[in-house]
């Protein structure tokens, strides 16, 4: 299983993954949450091409691909969602769950 390059974005609300996936469809990814790891799955596909072609040089990875991503605790793990932009790129958002600084507690 080939690991692939990911680039995580932060804010104060959210955690933004992106990941390029050149060569994939949507139906060949799947994202699953284990613990607090979201779980990247795929399948690069080379197009198919006549069989006389030879190759000159290779530096394309094709097959199956996995990424684990580690979460932290304060995040909304059941509003993740996902896109698959016309370029290829899938992008994960992870809200997070916003605690102010300081709460005062009321003295009764």
């Amino acid at each position: 299983m080939i690991d692939v390059p990911v680039d995580v974005y932060t804010s104060s609300s959210e955690i933004i993954v992106v990941i390029p996936v050149g060569g994939t469809n949507k139906e060949s990814v799947t994202i699953t949450l284990d613990n607090r790891h979201l779980i990247v799955r795929g399948e690069r596909v080379l197009p198919k091409m006549k069989e006389s072609i030879v190759p000159v040089s290779e530096q394309c990875f094709w097959g199956s691909f996995e990424k684990r991503i580690e979460l932290p605790d304060h995040v909304y793990f059941d509003k993740i969602h996902s896109e698959l932009t016309q370029e290829n790129t899938l992008v994960i958002t992870v809200p997070k769950v916003l605690r102010p600084d300081e709460i005062p507690v009321k003295i009764l």
